[in-house]
Protein backbone atom coordinates (compact mmCIF):
# COMPACT_ATOMS: atom_id res chain seq x y z
CA UNK A 1 0.00 0.00 0.00
CA UNK A 2 1.56 3.29 -1.10
CA UNK A 3 1.99 6.03 1.45
CA UNK A 4 2.21 3.55 4.33
CA UNK A 5 5.42 2.92 6.29
CA UNK A 6 6.19 0.59 9.19
CA UNK A 7 8.39 1.66 12.11
CA UNK A 8 9.95 -1.08 14.26
CA UNK A 9 11.73 0.17 17.39
CA UNK A 10 14.47 -2.37 18.17
CA UNK A 11 16.73 -0.27 20.37
CA UNK A 12 15.92 -1.57 23.84
CA UNK A 13 18.25 -3.10 26.40
CA UNK A 14 16.36 -6.43 26.81
CA UNK A 15 17.13 -6.31 30.51
CA UNK A 16 14.16 -8.38 31.70
CA UNK A 17 14.71 -11.30 29.32
CA UNK A 18 18.43 -11.50 30.00
CA UNK A 19 19.16 -12.09 26.30
CA UNK A 20 19.14 -9.60 23.43
CA UNK A 21 15.61 -9.95 22.07
CA UNK A 22 15.81 -8.61 18.50
CA UNK A 23 18.43 -11.17 17.47
CA UNK A 24 17.02 -14.23 19.21
CA UNK A 25 16.26 -17.07 16.74
CA UNK A 26 12.60 -17.37 15.74
CA UNK A 27 10.69 -19.01 12.89
CA UNK A 28 13.65 -19.55 10.59
CA UNK A 29 15.15 -16.12 11.25
CA UNK A 30 15.25 -13.78 14.21
CA UNK A 31 12.66 -11.97 16.29
CA UNK A 32 13.45 -8.80 14.35
CA UNK A 33 13.48 -10.36 10.89
CA UNK A 34 10.08 -11.90 11.57
CA UNK A 35 8.70 -8.44 12.33
CA UNK A 36 10.21 -7.04 9.13
CA UNK A 37 8.91 -9.94 7.03
CA UNK A 38 5.46 -9.37 8.46
CA UNK A 39 5.20 -6.00 6.75
CA UNK A 40 7.12 -6.88 3.61
CA UNK A 41 4.85 -9.88 3.05
CA UNK A 42 1.84 -7.58 3.27
CA UNK A 43 3.16 -5.13 0.69
CA UNK A 44 4.41 -2.36 2.96
CA UNK A 45 7.18 -0.94 0.80
CA UNK A 46 9.18 0.93 3.43
CA UNK A 47 10.07 -0.59 6.79
CA UNK A 48 12.23 1.43 9.19
CA UNK A 49 14.03 -0.31 12.06
CA UNK A 50 15.27 1.88 14.91
CA UNK A 51 18.56 0.62 16.35
CA UNK A 52 20.25 1.29 19.67
CA UNK A 53 22.09 -1.41 21.59
CA UNK A 54 24.26 -3.57 19.30
CA UNK A 55 23.32 -1.20 16.50
CA UNK A 56 25.55 -2.66 13.79
CA UNK A 57 24.21 -6.19 14.27
CA UNK A 58 20.61 -5.04 14.40
CA UNK A 59 21.05 -2.87 11.30
CA UNK A 60 22.59 -5.79 9.39
CA UNK A 61 19.70 -8.06 10.37
CA UNK A 62 17.16 -5.40 9.39
CA UNK A 63 18.68 -4.76 5.98
CA UNK A 64 19.02 -8.47 5.22
CA UNK A 65 15.28 -8.84 5.93
CA UNK A 66 14.39 -5.95 3.60
CA UNK A 67 14.23 -2.96 5.95
CA UNK A 68 16.37 0.12 6.45
CA UNK A 69 17.92 1.12 9.75
CA UNK A 70 18.13 4.44 11.58
CA UNK A 71 20.13 4.81 14.78
CA UNK A 72 18.80 6.26 18.03
CA UNK A 73 21.87 7.56 19.81
CA UNK A 74 19.73 8.29 22.88
CA UNK A 75 18.27 4.79 23.12
CA UNK A 76 19.10 4.46 26.82
CA UNK A 77 16.58 7.24 27.52
CA UNK A 78 13.72 4.86 26.83
CA UNK A 79 11.19 3.74 24.26
CA UNK A 80 9.85 7.17 23.35
CA UNK A 81 13.26 8.27 22.11
CA UNK A 82 13.08 5.42 19.59
CA UNK A 83 9.55 6.43 18.58
CA UNK A 84 10.87 9.94 17.88
CA UNK A 85 13.80 8.58 15.86
CA UNK A 86 11.49 6.46 13.73
CA UNK A 87 8.95 9.22 13.17
CA UNK A 88 11.68 11.70 12.19
CA UNK A 89 12.73 9.21 9.48
CA UNK A 90 9.30 9.27 7.84
CA UNK A 91 9.12 10.77 4.36
CA UNK A 92 7.24 14.09 4.09
CA UNK A 93 4.49 12.63 1.90
CA UNK A 94 3.70 9.61 4.11
CA UNK A 95 -0.04 9.06 4.67
CA UNK A 96 0.23 6.90 7.76
CA UNK A 97 2.53 4.46 9.52
CA UNK A 98 2.49 1.27 11.57
CA UNK A 99 4.25 1.15 14.92
CA UNK A 100 5.39 -2.30 16.07
CA UNK A 101 7.98 -2.82 18.81
CA UNK A 102 10.41 -5.58 17.86
CA UNK A 103 9.50 -7.64 20.92
CA UNK A 104 5.95 -8.23 19.62
CA UNK A 105 6.81 -10.71 16.84
CA UNK A 106 3.76 -13.00 16.65
CA UNK A 107 1.31 -10.75 14.79
CA UNK A 108 -0.18 -12.61 11.83
CA UNK A 109 0.16 -11.19 8.28
CA UNK A 110 -3.60 -11.50 7.84
CA UNK A 111 -4.07 -9.08 10.74
CA UNK A 112 -1.86 -6.50 9.03
CA UNK A 113 -3.69 -7.03 5.74
CA UNK A 114 -7.06 -6.54 7.44
CA UNK A 115 -5.78 -3.37 9.11
CA UNK A 116 -4.62 -2.00 5.77
CA UNK A 117 -7.97 -2.77 4.16
CA UNK A 118 -9.87 -1.17 7.04
CA UNK A 119 -7.65 1.93 6.99
CA UNK A 120 -8.17 2.39 3.25
CA UNK A 121 -11.93 2.46 3.90
CA UNK A 122 -12.08 4.51 7.09
CA UNK A 123 -8.98 6.73 7.04
CA UNK A 124 -9.11 6.71 10.82
CA UNK A 125 -6.70 8.96 12.70
CA UNK A 126 -5.57 5.89 14.64
CA UNK A 127 -6.66 2.35 13.79
CA UNK A 128 -5.99 -0.24 16.48
CA UNK A 129 -6.19 -4.02 16.25
CA UNK A 130 -8.21 -5.34 19.18
CA UNK A 131 -8.19 -8.84 20.61
CA UNK A 132 -10.68 -9.97 23.27
CA UNK A 133 -11.52 -6.34 24.03
CA UNK A 134 -7.90 -5.21 24.40
CA UNK A 135 -6.08 -2.96 21.96
CA UNK A 136 -2.68 -4.09 20.73
CA UNK A 137 -0.02 -3.61 18.04
CA UNK A 138 0.55 -2.54 15.39
CA UNK A 139 -1.74 0.50 15.23
CA UNK A 140 -1.91 2.50 12.02
CA UNK A 141 -1.28 6.16 12.86
CA UNK A 142 -2.21 8.91 10.40
CA UNK A 143 0.39 11.50 9.43
CA UNK A 144 -1.66 14.25 11.08
CA UNK A 145 -0.53 12.87 14.47
CA UNK A 146 3.17 13.37 13.68
CA UNK A 147 3.46 16.99 14.90
CA UNK A 148 2.02 16.05 18.28
CA UNK A 149 4.41 13.09 18.56
CA UNK A 150 7.40 15.30 17.81
CA UNK A 151 6.26 18.00 20.23
CA UNK A 152 5.58 15.62 23.14
CA UNK A 153 8.07 15.43 26.00
CA UNK A 154 7.78 11.65 26.26
CA UNK A 155 5.82 11.44 29.52
CA UNK A 156 3.36 8.58 29.35
CA UNK A 157 4.86 7.45 26.06
CA UNK A 158 3.16 7.26 22.69
CA UNK A 159 -0.10 6.19 24.32
CA UNK A 160 -0.48 9.65 25.87
CA UNK A 161 -0.18 11.32 22.47
CA UNK A 162 -2.60 8.94 20.79
CA UNK A 163 -5.17 9.46 23.54
CA UNK A 164 -5.63 13.03 22.28
CA UNK A 165 -6.92 11.64 19.00
CA UNK A 166 -9.49 9.26 20.43
CA UNK A 167 -12.36 10.97 18.62
CA UNK A 168 -10.94 9.83 15.29
CA UNK A 169 -9.72 6.43 16.48
CA UNK A 170 -11.26 3.11 15.48
CA UNK A 171 -10.79 -0.51 16.55
CA UNK A 172 -10.60 -3.58 14.33
CA UNK A 173 -11.44 -6.83 16.11
CA UNK A 174 -9.05 -9.63 15.22
CA UNK A 175 -8.63 -13.24 16.34
CA UNK A 176 -4.89 -12.80 16.85
CA UNK A 177 -3.43 -13.11 20.33
CA UNK A 178 -0.08 -11.99 18.89
CA UNK A 179 -1.10 -8.32 18.82
CA UNK A 180 -0.59 -8.11 22.59
CA UNK A 181 1.99 -10.84 23.16
CA UNK A 182 5.38 -9.36 23.93
CA UNK A 183 8.59 -11.05 24.93
CA UNK A 184 9.03 -9.57 28.39
CA UNK A 185 10.40 -12.73 29.99
CA UNK A 186 12.30 -15.82 28.92
CA UNK A 187 9.18 -17.99 29.22
CA UNK A 188 7.44 -15.64 26.76
CA UNK A 189 10.19 -16.31 24.25
CA UNK A 190 9.94 -20.05 24.82
CA UNK A 191 6.21 -19.84 24.12
CA UNK A 192 6.92 -17.88 20.95
CA UNK A 193 9.27 -20.61 19.75
CA UNK A 194 6.46 -23.13 20.18
CA UNK A 195 3.72 -21.22 18.34
CA UNK A 196 5.41 -18.99 15.75
CA UNK A 197 4.10 -19.85 12.31
CA UNK A 198 1.41 -22.30 13.38
CA UNK A 199 -1.60 -22.36 11.08
CA UNK A 200 -4.33 -23.01 13.63
CA UNK A 201 -6.01 -20.99 16.38
CA UNK A 202 -5.13 -21.37 20.04
CA UNK A 203 -7.91 -21.75 22.59
CA UNK A 204 -8.34 -18.03 23.31
CA UNK A 205 -8.33 -17.29 19.57
CA UNK A 206 -11.08 -19.88 19.11
CA UNK A 207 -13.14 -18.11 21.74
CA UNK A 208 -12.66 -14.79 19.97
CA UNK A 209 -13.62 -16.32 16.62
CA UNK A 210 -16.81 -17.61 18.23
CA UNK A 211 -17.57 -14.14 19.59
CA UNK A 212 -16.84 -12.35 16.34
CA UNK A 213 -19.08 -14.74 14.42
CA UNK A 214 -21.87 -14.70 17.01
CA UNK A 215 -21.72 -18.48 17.32
CA UNK A 216 -24.58 -19.88 19.42
CA UNK A 217 -24.03 -21.74 22.67
CA UNK A 218 -25.42 -24.86 21.02
CA UNK A 219 -22.74 -24.85 18.32
CA UNK A 220 -20.01 -23.92 20.81
CA UNK A 221 -20.93 -26.88 23.00
CA UNK A 222 -20.98 -29.20 19.99
CA UNK A 223 -17.54 -27.96 18.90
CA UNK A 224 -16.14 -28.49 22.39
CA UNK A 225 -17.51 -32.04 22.46
CA UNK A 226 -16.05 -32.80 19.03
CA UNK A 227 -12.73 -31.37 20.20
CA UNK A 228 -12.72 -33.69 23.23
CA UNK A 229 -13.34 -36.73 21.02
CA UNK A 230 -10.84 -35.62 18.37
CA UNK A 231 -8.16 -35.08 21.01
CA UNK A 232 -8.79 -38.54 22.45
CA UNK A 233 -8.54 -40.17 19.02
CA UNK A 234 -5.37 -38.21 18.28
CA UNK A 235 -3.75 -39.24 21.54
CA UNK A 236 -4.59 -42.89 20.94
CA UNK A 237 -3.21 -42.88 17.40
CA UNK A 238 -0.02 -41.07 18.40
CA UNK A 239 0.44 -43.46 21.30
CA UNK A 240 0.48 -46.42 18.92
CA UNK A 241 2.87 -45.05 16.29
CA UNK A 242 5.44 -47.80 16.75
CA UNK A 243 2.89 -50.63 16.62
CA UNK A 244 1.23 -49.13 13.56
CA UNK A 245 4.57 -48.84 11.76
CA UNK A 246 5.45 -52.41 12.72
CA UNK A 247 2.19 -53.55 11.13
CA UNK A 248 3.32 -52.02 7.85
CA UNK A 249 0.93 -49.08 8.02
CA UNK A 250 1.97 -45.73 6.60
CA UNK A 251 1.71 -43.32 9.53
CA UNK A 252 2.43 -39.70 10.42
CA UNK A 253 2.57 -38.12 13.87
CA UNK A 254 -0.55 -36.04 14.30
CA UNK A 255 -0.36 -32.46 15.59
CA UNK A 256 -2.56 -32.32 18.72
CA UNK A 257 -2.72 -28.51 18.53
CA UNK A 258 -4.02 -28.59 14.96
CA UNK A 259 -6.55 -31.28 15.86
CA UNK A 260 -7.81 -29.23 18.80
CA UNK A 261 -7.91 -25.87 17.01
CA UNK A 262 -9.64 -27.28 13.93
CA UNK A 263 -12.14 -29.30 15.96
CA UNK A 264 -13.04 -26.31 18.12
CA UNK A 265 -13.81 -24.24 15.02
CA UNK A 266 -15.11 -26.90 12.62
CA UNK A 267 -18.68 -25.59 12.66
CA UNK A 268 -17.90 -21.87 12.82
CA UNK A 269 -19.54 -21.44 9.42
CA UNK A 270 -22.74 -23.18 10.51
CA UNK A 271 -25.88 -21.48 9.28
CA UNK A 272 -24.47 -20.76 5.83
CA UNK A 273 -24.72 -22.81 2.67
CA UNK A 274 -21.83 -25.31 2.56
CA UNK A 275 -20.84 -24.32 6.05
CA UNK A 276 -17.59 -26.26 5.92
CA UNK A 277 -16.36 -24.12 3.00
CA UNK A 278 -17.57 -20.92 4.69
CA UNK A 279 -15.77 -21.87 7.88
CA UNK A 280 -12.57 -22.63 6.01
CA UNK A 281 -12.71 -19.28 4.21
CA UNK A 282 -13.18 -17.46 7.52
CA UNK A 283 -10.23 -19.24 9.11
CA UNK A 284 -7.96 -18.42 6.18
CA UNK A 285 -8.96 -14.75 6.36
CA UNK A 286 -7.87 -14.67 10.01
CA UNK A 287 -4.56 -16.46 9.41
CA UNK A 288 -5.27 -20.13 10.14
CA UNK A 289 -4.67 -21.98 6.84
CA UNK A 290 -3.85 -25.40 8.35
CA UNK A 291 -7.07 -25.40 10.38
CA UNK A 292 -8.95 -24.17 7.31
CA UNK A 293 -7.82 -27.21 5.32
CA UNK A 294 -9.12 -29.53 8.05
CA UNK A 295 -12.40 -27.67 8.54
CA UNK A 296 -13.06 -27.56 4.81
CA UNK A 297 -12.94 -31.37 4.70
CA UNK A 298 -15.05 -32.28 7.73
CA UNK A 299 -18.32 -32.84 5.86
CA UNK A 300 -17.21 -35.87 3.85
CA UNK A 301 -13.87 -37.63 3.38
CA UNK A 302 -12.56 -40.76 1.72
CA UNK A 303 -9.35 -42.40 2.96
CA UNK A 304 -7.32 -44.43 0.49
CA UNK A 305 -5.90 -47.71 1.77
CA UNK A 306 -2.30 -46.56 1.29
CA UNK A 307 -2.81 -43.05 2.70
CA UNK A 308 -1.97 -42.20 6.31
CA UNK A 309 -4.56 -40.94 8.77
CA UNK A 310 -4.20 -37.17 9.11
CA UNK A 311 -5.78 -34.46 11.21
CA UNK A 312 -8.53 -34.14 8.59
CA UNK A 313 -9.80 -37.67 9.19
CA UNK A 314 -9.53 -37.27 12.97
CA UNK A 315 -11.76 -34.18 13.06
CA UNK A 316 -14.11 -35.66 10.48
CA UNK A 317 -14.67 -38.87 12.43
CA UNK A 318 -14.95 -37.07 15.78
CA UNK A 319 -17.69 -34.87 14.34
CA UNK A 320 -19.60 -37.92 13.12
CA UNK A 321 -19.45 -39.54 16.57
CA UNK A 322 -21.08 -36.56 18.32
CA UNK A 323 -24.73 -35.53 18.29
CA UNK A 324 -25.19 -32.09 19.86
CA UNK A 325 -22.68 -32.51 22.70
CA UNK A 326 -23.09 -36.23 23.40
CA UNK A 327 -21.78 -39.43 21.81
CA UNK A 328 -23.73 -41.13 19.03
CA UNK A 329 -23.15 -44.35 17.05
CA UNK A 330 -21.87 -43.55 13.58
CA UNK A 331 -24.75 -45.21 11.74
CA UNK A 332 -27.35 -43.34 13.81
CA UNK A 333 -25.78 -40.01 12.89
CA UNK A 334 -26.33 -40.69 9.20
CA UNK A 335 -29.67 -42.48 9.41
CA UNK A 336 -31.11 -39.43 11.16
CA UNK A 337 -30.24 -37.47 8.03
CA UNK A 338 -31.84 -40.11 5.86
CA UNK A 339 -35.08 -39.77 7.82
CA UNK A 340 -34.96 -35.98 7.48
CA UNK A 341 -34.16 -35.76 3.76
CA UNK A 342 -35.31 -38.98 2.09
CA UNK A 343 -38.21 -37.07 0.48
CA UNK A 344 -35.67 -35.11 -1.60
CA UNK A 345 -34.65 -36.75 -4.85
CA UNK A 346 -31.28 -38.42 -4.58
CA UNK A 347 -30.75 -37.45 -0.93
CA UNK A 348 -30.99 -40.93 0.58
CA UNK A 349 -28.51 -42.38 -1.89
CA UNK A 350 -26.06 -39.54 -1.29
CA UNK A 351 -26.29 -39.84 2.52
CA UNK A 352 -25.83 -43.59 2.44
CA UNK A 353 -22.80 -43.11 0.21
CA UNK A 354 -21.29 -40.78 2.81
CA UNK A 355 -22.12 -43.33 5.51
CA UNK A 356 -20.21 -46.00 3.60
CA UNK A 357 -17.14 -43.78 3.34
CA UNK A 358 -17.39 -42.84 7.02
CA UNK A 359 -17.63 -46.52 8.02
CA UNK A 360 -14.49 -47.25 6.02
CA UNK A 361 -12.67 -44.43 7.82
CA UNK A 362 -13.85 -45.64 11.23
CA UNK A 363 -12.86 -49.23 10.44
CA UNK A 364 -9.37 -47.96 9.61
CA UNK A 365 -9.18 -46.06 12.91
CA UNK A 366 -10.38 -49.09 14.86
CA UNK A 367 -7.73 -51.31 13.30
CA UNK A 368 -4.88 -48.90 13.86
CA UNK A 369 -5.93 -48.02 17.41
CA UNK A 370 -6.78 -51.62 18.31
CA UNK A 371 -9.85 -50.16 19.94
CA UNK A 372 -13.35 -48.93 19.10
CA UNK A 373 -13.68 -45.32 17.99
CA UNK A 374 -17.24 -45.26 19.31
CA UNK A 375 -16.04 -46.51 22.70
CA UNK A 376 -13.32 -43.85 22.84
CA UNK A 377 -15.85 -41.15 21.94
CA UNK A 378 -18.20 -42.29 24.67
CA UNK A 379 -15.39 -42.32 27.20
CA UNK A 380 -14.17 -38.84 26.15
CA UNK A 381 -17.62 -37.38 26.74
CA UNK A 382 -18.52 -39.29 29.89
Amino acid sequence: MKGLTAIIPAAGLSSRVGRFKPLLPLDGGTVLSRCVRLFRTCGVERVVVVTGKRADEVAACAMEAGAEAVHNAAFEQGMYSSVLTGVRALEPDVDAFFMLPADIPLVRPETVTRLMDAYSRTRSTVLYPRFAGKRGHPPIIAAEVVPDILAHDGSGGLRTVLSRFEAGARDLDVADFGISYDLDHLEDYEMALAVAGIGYPLADECRELFRLQGVSDHIRNHCRAVAAVASALCERLNGRLDERRAAGTRVVRLDPGLVLGAALTHDIGKGTKRHEAAGAELLRAHGFPAAADVVGAHFDVALADDAPITEKEVVFLADKLVRCHGPVPLADRYMEKVAMYRHEEGAEEAILGRLGRARAVMDRFDREMADSSERIAGQALS
